[in-house]
């Protein structure tokens, strides 16, 4: 049974903006880096055609993600892929990456937003 998506946000509007905005370019870089641009164009034709998902709607959509990614690449592959995103996410916040062997993106984004958050008061 897939786990229902969550929303993303931060307090401030447009700390969010820029959350999102660094989330979806850590994605489109990685999966660029990893595999090459074509998968990266296909991924948002498919998550458009089949979820109705463009791409700056990913960062409210993560779960959608994940589970299109381990559909297409397996388990293993997908959490790979997804790990690196968060490495490459959380490099472009400035923070430290702490890898959780059984950590989802979702996981990873959650902990980025509290660390942000934290940092902010």
């Amino acid at each position: 049974m897939m786990a229902q998506d969550q929303r993303i946000e931060l307090q401030q509007p447009q700390l969010r903006i820029e959350f999102n905005d660094v989330l979806v370019e850590s994605i489109d870089e990685t999966i660029t880096d990893l595999l090459s641009r074509a998968v990266v164009d296909a991924l948002y034709t498919h998550l458009q055609t089949n979820y109705s998902i463009s791409r700056n709607e990913l960062p409210c959509r993560l779960d959608t993600l994940t589970s299109t990614l381990q559909t297409v690449f397996g388990v293993r592959s997908s959490q790979t892929i997804t790990k690196a995103m968060a490495k490459k996410f959380y490099l472009k916040l400035g923070l430290e990456f702490t890898d959780s062997p059984s950590g989802t993106l979702l996981e990873y984004v959650d902990e980025a937003k509290m660390k942000l958050q934290n940092s902010s008061k």
